[in-house]
């Protein structure tokens, strides 16, 4: 029989029954949806903030790595383990080659919070350099491996000034300001005298800052700081020499230092409370969060989307 001798009974059915699917189809992704969420709502309550599978006496592990810059939920996540008296000391893993200067100057203040109640012990991984290296300052005790890079310490403020290609392409700029500082730098004029020198002072500020944490928490001054200060980075075993650093190793070394400095029982379980994307913004913010990412990475957009401010990072320029 022909498609075109079919009855309209035959029709009828046939819609329904695609109808039918679609419903079926519909009501299963929603159920595949629903279960994602419900498992995550699941997973953040026992699991998120270490308020789950811990709960007696532990060690706090942290990892910071990447881009330096302030992060709430980081700062929550250490007044939770400054707060919780099971949590008897914190490992801070490092692996980043700095960031904003505020990110480290409140990375650092934080972990000083938190060194006030219980042992800090850094470990720097593959690099921890200029605001990573700040923040490092903020623990007890600084573990690096020999072929970690650290150091840099210093600070820059960079801007573009493109008055001249903008000239070449018939476009001229009107500012009309207060003052010639006011909103300098400023890529639609050149950077006036006076601007350079007052943004001079506030690097060198900044720098004095970040100078002064590293003579009190490292005990250096004079000639030993001047050489270390000066914004060059350093292998793991060339920081031990200079002072920067306490010991060459990696977690163990950091855990043989809690048992044989500080008494705790290097045995004791270790949580690991570093913030995740997920925490906090639910199943489709991370998906976001996600993609953003991966669109950003390793690229110098992701950098100048993140920071607005001075400067204090590591990273060789081709």
């Amino acid at each position: 029989m022909s498609p075109f001798d079919a009855s309209p009974f035959d029709a009828d059915r046939a819609v329904d029954r695609r109808r039918l699917k679609r419903g079926l189809t519909f009501w299963r992704i929603a159920a595949i949806v629903l279960a994602a969420i419900l498992g995550g709502i699941v997973f953040r309550a026992t699991d998120i903030g270490g308020s789950g599978a811990f709960k007696g006496d532990r060690i706090a592990e942290l990892t910071i790595d990447g881009f330096i810059a302030p992060d709430d939920e980081l700062y929550d996540r250490l007044d939770e383990a400054r707060e919780d008296p099971a949590v008897k000391a914190l490992i801070l893993r490092i692996d980043s080659g700095g960031g904003s200067s505020i990110g480290g100057e409140l990375n650092y203040e934080k972990l000083r919070e938190v060194a006030a109640e219980k042992p800090v012990v850094a470990v720097m991984e593959g690099i921890a350099a200029s605001a990573a290296y700040m923040t490092a300052l903020g623990a007890d005790r600084i573990y690096a491996h020999g072929e970690t890079l650290t150091g840099s310490i210093g600070v820059y403020l960079q801007a573009v000034e493109a008055t001249e290609l903008l000239r070449s392409i018939g476009i001229e700029a009107d500012l009309i300001k207060s003052s010639v500082i006011k909103g300098q730098p400023n890529p639609l004029e050149a950077l006036s005298d006076e601007a350079r020198a007052a943004l001079a002072d506030v690097v060198a500020d900044s720098y004095g800052y970040f100078r002064g944490l590293v003579a009190d928490r490292r005990s250096l001054a004079g000639e030993k700081l001047d050489a270390v200060a000066d914004g060059r980075v350093f292998t793991g075993r060339q920081a031990l020499a200079a002072g920067l650093i306490d010991g060459l190793g990696g977690k163990k070394a950091a855990l043989a230092w809690l048992e044989g400095e500080k008494g705790l029982d290097a045995d004791l379980p270790i949580e690991d409370i570093t913030p995740r994307p997920e925490d906090g913004r639910g199943l489709l913010g991370a998906a976001a969060d996600a993609a953003v990412e991966a669109l950003l990475k390793n690229t110098e957009l992701s950098e100048r989307l993140r920071v607005d401010g001075l400067v204090s990072v590591w990273q060789p320029r081709p």
